[in-house]
């Protein structure tokens, strides 16, 4: 049994080769491969072309058409249906692929609203923790100025209580200095006295 000659073509070929649109040729390559009579060949990268692997006597033969009635006696003839315009075909196939692309779109818009939900629910828990985080600032700014406020506070009690002491023990001082001067004055009045009453008394003895 001779060897099936395969090719591989990519979409826009198979387009071309059997008159549909690009997208109708991939939904036609996946259910040919899907029933086993193609293959797909995807690339190394996403963005990479997607080729098709296929038997050369399906390119070459193309769609398969309706074959005409050789002709004969127009009474003899019989009525046949008129075949399926070329345009009807495209229709289809534009068809299919316009809900191919609307079902790729819709896939395609709930993957971005999945997204951006995401992204709103980071954006609030990124909302939540700033304000969190300044909550917390805020309070810990209160407590430093609160104990900058008592230290401050007891610092200048500080130095009032300082000032105080220092001022009444210079008080003490002089008031220990001026009862010394007191004290000399009596002692020295007294003395005084005493010597004028010795001498009266010599005066006394002596005039007696």
């Amino acid at each position: 049994m001779a060897a099936v000659e395969l090719v591989q073509v990519t979409y826009r070929e198979i387009a071309e080769r059997f008159g549909i649109g690009i997208e109708g040729a991939r939904i036609k390559a996946k259910r040919r491969a899907a029933k086993g009579d193609w293959r797909l060949i995807p690339g190394n990268h996403p963005q990479d072309i997607v080729r098709v692997e296929m038997p050369a006597e399906e390119l070459r033969v193309g769609p398969i058409k309706p074959q005409r009635s050789p002709p004969n006696n127009p009474a003899d003839r019989e009525p046949t249906l008129p075949p399926q315009h070329e345009t009807q075909r495209k229709d289809t196939n534009d068809l299919e692929a316009l809900v191919a692309v609307v079902s790729q779109l819709t896939l395609q818009s709930q993957a971005m609203t999945d997204r951006l939900i995401e992204a709103e629910r980071m954006r609030a828990e990124a909302q939540r923790d700033t304000a969190i985080a300044q909550t917390e600032l805020k309070a810990i700014e209160e407590r430093l100025a609160a104990l900058q406020e008592q230290h401050l506070t007891e610092l200048m009690d500080l130095r009032e209580r300082m000032a105080a002491e220092t001022d009444l023990a210079g008080r003490t001082v002089e008031d220990a200095k001026v009862r010394e001067c007191e004290l000399q004055a009596q002692l020295d009045a007294a003395e005084g006295n005493l010597a004028v009453m010795h001498a009266r008394s010599w005066w006394r003895r002596l005039v007696g």
